[in-house]
This record gives C-alpha cells, structure tokens and sequence, in this order.
C-alpha cells in the first residue's frame, strides 16, 4: 500500500471506529466474527457472509459482499423492479449473517421487503449513517484493490457499488481488530444481466440449496470448501451467457475422458482449502497475540504444502495430457493457464525456512509449531527453543517420578491446547496432587512443580512464535506481491473443484451433455428427462423415476397442463425447472436428449399453504406470488405456475386463472400452467400458441388384478403402474379424461385391497344412479315451480280483468288441465319408471 493509502485508511478508522459499535440493529455478525473466522484452524466449514447495500433515485441498488471464510469481496449494480426480485435475490444468495442499509433508507419499499424475506431467519439488517456509503472513497478502495470483472474507466459510473463497498469496509475494520491490505484484496464485480434470476420462492419450492443430502447442492460432492461456495453460487445465480456456458460444458466433458477426473480427485484435496490461506495474507491484526502467531505460522506451512501441490495440478490439466490435444476443453484450458503459474521462488523461500517434518496431532502438532522454522536461521530463535526443550524434558521428568511414586494410580501425562500438560489418573484421593476434577472416567490433576514448568514452557512458546513471525514476515510481504495470482490460483482450484462436482455426478447417471442456444424462437425440447433430486430419493428404496418429454416451441410455447391428484402435474413442473438449471449452471442433463434456450429468469408458483404468522390465506399468498411473477416476467423467462386459484371458489379461481393465462400469452412468455381447472382448455381455440396436455396414471394390462393381492400389494402395484404425458387434440377428448374413473386406478395401483376396490367400483354405479335421479327430480321439480308461477300470474291477472262467469270457467278449466295431466296414474307410472 502507497503512504498515501495508508494515511487514508488510517483516517478511516479514526473517523469510524465508534459509530459501527453503536449501529441501531446490530445485531448479526460483527467484524470480530470475520476475524475469528479468519483466525479460526482449518476444518470448521463454511461460514456465512456480510452484505452491504444501498439504492439510488432512479432505482439503482449497488450491493457489496465478503465470504467471511475467503475473504473474496463482490459487487454488483443494476435496476430493480418495483418488486425488487433480483435484489432480494442476490441477497439471500450471499446467505448473509448481516446486511448493512442506510439509516436513511428505513420505512421504504426496499427495507420492507428485506425484512419479509429475511424474517424467521439469522440474518438481520443492520443501519447505518447514510455517511458511510461514501461512493468517492469507494472509488478510490477500487483503485487500490485487485478488480476483477470492472475496468478502472468504468468505476465512476458504478456509483452505487462503490457506495456499498466503502460501508462494508468500513464496517469491517472498524468493528473489528483486522486490517483489510487494500493492495492484496480481491474484488470481483458481477453484471446483473449475465445471472438468470431465480426467486427466494423458486429456491424454497425447488429445494435447491437446502442442507440434506436430497436437494440439488446434494447431489455433487465437492472436496474443497471455496468449491462448495462456487457450487451454491452458482445454483443459486445460474449463468445466462451462452459462451460461459459452453465452456463448463465442454471442460466437463474433458475431465470425463482419458481418467482425467480420477486424477484431478486424487490431486484436488492435497491443495486444501487456498482461499483460507490466501484471507490469511490479506489481513493483519490490529494487536497481535500467541492465537495470531499460531495461526500465521500454520498457515506458512500449509501454503507450501498447497504451492507444492498446484504444479502437478496443473500438469493434469496440461492439453499435453488429454488424447484429443486440439480440441478445446473450454475452463479447463483457462484453469491450466492460471495454475501454471510459478510459485518457485515462494516455495524455494519456504522450503529454506520451513522443517520438514509432519505436523501430526495433539502434543505433536503443537511440537511441530515449535519447530516450524529450521535450526541456525535465527539465533535468538534457537536459544528460546532450547528453553522449551529443557523445560518439557523436566515435566517429562516430573512424570517420571510421579509414575514410580503412585504405581496404583496409572498416571498418564497428557496434552491441551488451553490448559498445557496435565495429569490423569484414576483415583482422586491423592494429597500431592492439585487442581483434581473428574475427566470422562479419569481424573485430571497437577502439582506445584508441574505448574511451574508448565509456565516456563508457555513462556518459552510466545517468544519461539514470536521469533517464528519475524523470520517469516519478510515472505509473507513476498506471497503478498503476488497476491494477484494467489487469488486467481485459489478460484482456479475452487472453480475445478465444482466442474470435478459435476462430471462426477454426469459419470453415475449417465447424463447427456444438453444443447443450448440464445434464440428466442429456439424450441425447448427434453426426450425422457428425469427429476435430479427425485431419481436420487427413488433409487434409495430400489425404484426408479419414470421419464418424461417436454416440447415448447413457437406453436406451443404455453401448455396447459391437467391431470388428477397424484398424476404428477408438479413433479412434471419440478423436473423441467432443475433440468433448465443444472443445464445453465454447467452440468449434464439425466436425460437421452436435450435442447434448451437459455432462460434469464425462473419464476415458480406451486403448492398451497397459509402463512399464520402474516395473517394470509393461501388464496392470498397465491395471489401475492401471482402478482410478483407478472411484475417481474421478462419474454425470456421461464414460468412454471401450479394449482393457482385453488384456495377460492371455483368461478372466481377459474376467472383469475383464465387472466393470468391471457396475459402469460400476451407477454409470449414460455410457461407450463398446471390446473384443475379443465374449462382452461377453451383457451386452445383462442390462442394459437397454447397447447393442452393431460397427465395420468396408466396401469399395464394383466397387473393391475394383482396389485390388490395381499403381502406385497402396494410394491406389485405401482411397480405395475407409469405416468405418461398425452398430447390432447380436442376439448371432447378431454372431457372424457375428466369423467374417467381415475381415482380408483390411483387407490388399486397403491395397495388398497382388491376387494376394497370392488366395492368401490360398485359404490360408484350406485352413486351415479342416485344423483342422477336427484337431478331429474331436481329438474322435475323446477319444471313444476315456473308452471305453478306462471299459472299463479294468470289467476292473479283475472282478479284484474272480472271476466264473466262462463268466460272465467272456461279459463279456469284450461288453467287445471295440465295439472290434472301431471297427476293421472298414467303420468305417475311413467315418471316412476
């Protein structure tokens, strides 16, 4: 950093040190977390992240984000709509423990809606002075920093960016004892438009990053963790460029050739976790200590292990390697290129310095410590380390006698980070021994002399870590220089990592490299494609997932899609919408044949719940999703709407839907619509974009009359049954699926009992008949009442006339003949039969 930067950061801290402690609603993660975060050992898994955002007058929202574990900063700028879906997006992204707003900002339309989304969770909003969303300086941080993604000529027009970066930094070093170096910092700036959005709503009902093993993050296995955080990113914000995506297609089918993907598996875990070791050497401590001084040394001596290994990485990747050497294997070309980069004199620095020896565990690992750094490379050093060295040989020593003192007790001398070296024994009645407590069946003491080594020896290891950080600080200024090519080495393994993720799981189902295209008349077609998550879930219990084909095109862009209870409307919709996101993330589709336009946005409206704690309806929630898909649907969406209108009367359901469905079509908005409302159809013969499909239950002939057999009743059953999709041509066509007896295939294909069925099916003769005789006497009798009416308006109409006595008679005779008529035994006999 120039002296200039230096002065300006350290005015920074001065002018802020105070405020951010007493920020209104602080009350997620702090800057001290990052430090710990930092500070912690390897192994302690992924941690969430801090995020900063701020919106302009004209609906510009800059937003800012720190992975607390890598350290990696990120920004992007773009227009929202008024339902600020993609901010909402890009927040929960992140899965941020905090998200920093101005003060200014509460109350408005924006701040409202983050509070919905991120309500019932552990992230907060935090406020700060609109002061610290200082877009000037945070020009100037970008101008120091490494950029990626953003050139320095466009930094000006990025204003809110800057504005929410400046906030997020300041929030970090001036909440916490960490020192970001400007200089060695990492910033990567996202265009908006490259991302296809997908919703908080599409998130949840898809169940894409949810923590077990069945959601989609679950189905890769990834080895390292800045690899798991590129993978949730990316399910999460799926690409829509075209070429990106190409070229994560073409590198997986790289690795999948020439056992290219059992090597980079084997290579992969011997670099660990870079980017951890590289948030290391971009940060310093405001106050260092003997936790900073651990943590330093071991992070030189992971980076050699880590610098040692990426050469034999990148020879894996090397074109050399691979049997077609002219073909592009798209990233995996740019990550060769990246991972070829030298770290010799680095490493050449830390081999001199560094001893060999393996870091082991325990006592031994905090032996290896001690003795990070070789003999004779600094004198001072080596006279604290022969002070440690006596004083373990005399708590040794101490054992020694102890151990032949109490032969009863079987006394061992054991290790803790915290504590130091302790006694452990199985009796507790022993005067000599102090500070006695009861430790998993043992008990755990010490004595005066043992206290006092004890202390020698700690005293000893603060000067021999001391000794150690000096001797290595020149290095660590020299891994800083290349602090560019350190954090492209650390993406580079990250990014590797999730492609290995994902030709590993190509390889177990056999999935098929999809083919994709930018034009928007461009059909979207999936021949036998299976659901990712549910095929996982079925195989569990020895059962497979039943393929099923898509096609929307010009003609049939929107389809209506029916069906019965169970006959698979939403797992069709389901598989659609993760096949289209496993294809724009980079990964093989399980499918025979695949081709896909690429989508910029993802809406989903399924199921049906109510929503206690806002006091909504699930009619209310439906409608209030229903709105924000069409506040925010672009032409080059994707639309998967089921079962709306199912929480209302049927009129009014059906009227809704049938509006929506009208205004999907204007928009030419690619959408599979699931109902049960079967009068939708009629929208074929209106609208020449949509088509109709009917989904239903088929049961093979000859299988179903031994589904109902006791035993195995249920397995026999639906072993025997299969959904399938049909194309319906005519609305009479439909109208029997409609009438058919459906419900019963459904409880016969699930193992209720044959003769349940049967008397079922006789049930319903029985009922048919009495309803349809309800409806006759129903009719019946709503003849019978305009009659009576009719006939009561003319006796009333003669009241007003005074016709004369024969004339009345008459009229009254002609009034009592059909009724007369409806009473004759003839008239009865025949309405009975």
């Amino acid at each position: 950093m120039s002296r200039s930067a230096g002065a300006r950061a350290s005015k920074r801290t001065k002018t802020v040190s105070s405020p951010f402690s007493r920020a209104t609603g602080a009350t997620g993660a702090t800057g001290r977390d990052l430090v710990s975060a930092v500070a912690d050992d390897f192994g302690q898994g992924l941690d969430s992240a801090v995020v900063a955002l701020i919106e302009s007058r004209s609906r510009e929202v800059g937003l800012a984000g720190v992975h607390r574990r890598s350290m990696d900063f990120e920004l992007t700028q773009f227009s929202d709509s008024a339902s600020y879906s993609r901010t909402i997006s890009a927040v929960l992204a992140a899965d941020p423990s905090a998200v920093l707003v101005s003060r200014s900002a509460r109350g408005t339309q924006l701040v409202q809606l983050l509070e919905k989304a991120l309500k019932g969770g552990s992230c907060h909003l935090t406020f700060l002075e609109r002061r610290h969303f200082d877009e000037a300086e945070g020009q100037s941080l970008l101008e120091e920093a490494i950029v990626v993604g953003l050139q320095q000529a466009d930094f000006s027009s990025k204003f809110a960016a800057a504005a929410s970066f400046t906030a997020l930094w300041r929030y970090i070093e001036s909440s916490s004892d960490v020192r970001l170096v400007t200089s060695s910092c990492r910033v990567t700036f996202r265009v908006a438009s490259d991302i296809c959005m997908v919703d908080s709503s599409t998130v949840r009902l898809l169940d894409l990053v949810s923590s077990h093993r069945r959601s989609v993050l679950g189905l890769f296995k990834t080895v390292t963790s800045q690899g798991t955080q590129m993978l949730r990113q990316a399910i999460l914000q799926p690409s829509a460029k075209l070429p990106e995506i190409q070229k994560r297609h073409a590198a997986v089918e790289a690795l999948l050739e020439d056992h290219l993907l059992e090597r980079v598996q084997q290579l992969l875990p011997g670099v660990g976790d870079l980017d951890l070791l590289v948030a290391r050497l971009t940060t310093e401590p405001r106050q260092r200590g003997m936790q900073w001084y651990k943590v330093a040394v071991r992070t030189a001596l992971r980076l050699r292990h880590a610098l040692s290994a990426l050469p034999h990485l990148a020879d894996a990747l090397s074109p050399k390697s691979r049997r077609r050497q002219e073909a592009s294997a798209g990233h995996l070309d740019d990550l060769h290129e990246v991972l070829s980069h030298s770290f010799a004199k680095q490493l050449q620095e830390l081999d001199r310095i560094l001893d060999d020896t393996p870091p082991g565990r325990g006592s031994m690992a905090h032996a290896a410590l001690m003795y990070a750094v070789k003999p004779n490379v600094n004198a001072l050093l080596d006279v604290a380390r022969q002070t440690w060295t006596e004083a373990l040989e005399q708590i040794h020593s101490l054992f020694r006698t102890l151990t032949l003192k109490y032969p009863d007790l079987n006394l061992k001398l054991e290790f803790a980070e915290k504590k130091g070296w302790y006694l452990s024994h199985e009796r507790a009645a022993v005067p000599e021994l102090l500070q006695t407590m009861p430790r998993g069946g043992r008990f755990s003491s010490s004595t005066r002399e043992l206290n006092s080594e004890n202390f020698k020896l700690h005293q000893a290891e603060g000067e021999i870590l001391r000794r150690n950080v000096e001797v290595l600080a020149e290095l660590f200024a020299q891994l800083r220089a290349e602090a560019l090519q350190l954090h492209a080495a650390a993406q580079a393994v990250g990014f590797l990592d999730m492609l290995r993720a994902f030709a590993g799981y190509t390889k177990v189902t056999g999935a098929v490299k999809p083919e994709l295209t930018e034009d928007p008349n461009a059909p979207m077609a999936v021949k036998a494609g299976r659901h990712p998550t549910l095929e996982v879930i079925l195989a569990e219990s020895g059962q497979h997932f039943e393929p099923v084909d898509f096609f929307l095109g010009e003609s049939c862009f929107f389809q209506i899609v029916t069906g019965h209870n169970g006959g698979g409307k939403s797992t069709y919709l389901q598989t659609l919408a993760q096949l289209v996101i496993l294809a724009q993330i980079g990964c093989f589709l399980p499918a025979h044949y695949a081709s896909l336009r690429i989508s910029s946005s993802l809406f989903t409206r399924m199921g049906t719940s109510d929503s206690i704690e806002a006091s909504a309806s699930s009619f209310l929630i439906e409608m209030k999703e229903a709105s924000h898909i069409l506040s925010s649907v672009a032409s080059d969406s994707l639309v998967l709407i089921d079962e709306l209108g199912r929480g209302t009367a049927h009129a009014d359901g059906l009227a809704i839907c049938w509006a929506v469905c009208e205004k999907l079509l204007d928009l030419n908005v690619r959408c599979l619509f699931a109902t049960h409302y079967f009068e939708l159809c009629h929208l074929q013969a209106r609208a020449p974009g949509l088509r109709n499909l009917h989904l239903e239950l088929v049961v093979a002939a000859g299988d179903a009359g031994d589904a109902g057999d006791a035993g195995d009743a249920g397995d026999a059953g639906v072993a025997a049954a299969r959904f399938v999709v049909q194309h319906i041509s005519s609305l009479e066509a439909l109208q029997l699926k409609g009438q058919s007896r459906y419900g019963l295939k459904a409880a016969l294909c699930s193992g209720i009992p044959k003769d349940l069925v049967k008397r079922a099916e006789t049930m319903v003769v029985q009922v048919d008949s009495a309803l349809k005789l309800c409806e006759d006497s129903w009719n019946s009798y709503t003849e019978d009442e305009t009659a009576a009416e009719a006939t009561l308006r003319q006796l009333l109409a003669l009241g007003r006339t005074a016709p004369t006595a024969s004339a009345l008679a008459d009229i009254l005779r002609e009034l009592q003949k059909p009724w007369l008529e409806k009473a004759s035994p003839v008239a009865v006999a025949s309405k009975v039969e």
